[in-house]
């Protein structure tokens, strides 16, 4: 019996997301395409390799065993193709969010770079992806690598590559609405209103630690269900300020204002990577982030205007 390469790299993408429709986004396919590939696969071996759940699927002792070789199958695929024509393979990157920075920097790399290849996850925060980058599941993972008790493990290497301004998303008839900056200092009464305040831990210590300098409180009461729905609720609710970071794409026809913070809190994302033997494309990568990173100015800070987390600019290794 032959294998499919198309439906083990499937395999290998659902079992790493452990979700049909985060492993669909990775491979670009829809989440019917996805599941037919692994319907092919189990009725192929035959057996079950994945077991579903309420929290998403989970492998079976089969999928446990097959998993390992899979992995291998792949990367020995990647690397003929490379051999062969030269043409790079699919970086596995995880990306936290696929609203966040991480994704505006993708699109900037692929623009300077068409042969990036790129396959996505989203474990919801940096600390996850320590492991899989260690065991050479991940090539590499966006994040705050400096993150209280959340520093990459020895065998890890870690680059800034963007300062991401966060910025105040306020309705037209707010009181500081009419300003060209909203000053922190002027949110003491108020806060910033992030309701069901949730995401990775490294933004949530983020906040505490750069609204909480000036005695900003972050209220999180209330429920939103998406960004879209907190916008929403800013808009036409009560006035209140929210925020979201620079790179972000936002909903313009809501009309908020959207103004910079003053001081601007700078939200640092790192690149980490296994250090030791990195394969020719994920090199490639890095030196591109590097390049954009000074050719366009995404780590610039003025002391006078921006606030970072302490030691942001002296770590890296």
């Amino acid at each position: 019996m032959d294998l499919d390469l198309g439906q083990v790299r499937a395999f290998v993408a659902v079992a790493e997301h452990q979700n049909f429709t985060r492993a669909a986004q990775s491979l670009f396919l829809t989440q019917q395409a996805l599941s037919k590939r692994i319907g092919k696969l189990e009725a192929a071996l035959p057996g079950a390799l994945f077991r579903r759940t309420n929290r998403g699927v989970e492998l079976t002792d089969a999928g446990h065993r097959f998993l390992p070789l899979a992995r291998e199958l792949v990367k020995l695929n990647d690397e003929a193709v490379l051999a062969a024509t030269g043409e790079l393979p699919r970086l596995r990157v995880d990306v936290i969010d696929h609203r966040l920075s991480p994704l505006f920097v993708l699109r900037r790399c692929a623009m300077a770079d068409p042969e990036l290849r790129v396959e996505r996850s989203t474990r919801g925060g940096l600390v996850h992806s320590f492991e899989p980058l260690l065991a050479g599941d991940l090539d590499l993972a966006f994040g705050w690598a400096g993150a209280p008790g959340q520093d990459p493990p020895s065998g890890l290497a870690h680059r800034l590559v963007r300062l991401e301004p966060l910025v105040a998303l306020l309705p037209p008839e707010h009181r500081l609405a009419a300003g060209d900056a909203v000053h922190v200092e002027d949110l003491r009464d108020e806060g910033v209103w992030l309701p069901s305040l949730a995401g990775p831990g490294e933004f949530r210590a983020f906040l505490r630690a750069g609204f909480g300098a000036w005695s900003v409180p972050v209220d999180d009461s209330g429920v939103s269900f998406d960004l879209r729905h907190t916008l929403e609720q800013t808009r036409y609710g009560r006035p209140r300020v929210t925020l979201a970071g620079a790179d972000m794409e936002l909903a313009a026809d809501l009309n908020l204002r959207r103004l910079p913070f003053a001081p601007s809190p700078l939200y640092p994302w790192s690149v980490v990577w296994r250090r030791g033997g990195e394969p020719p494309a994920l090199v490639r990568l890095l030196k591109l982030l590097s390049l954009l990173s000074r050719k366009e100015g995404w780590c610039s800070y003025d002391p006078e205007r921006d606030w970072l987390p302490e030691g942001t600019l002296t770590g890296g290794r």
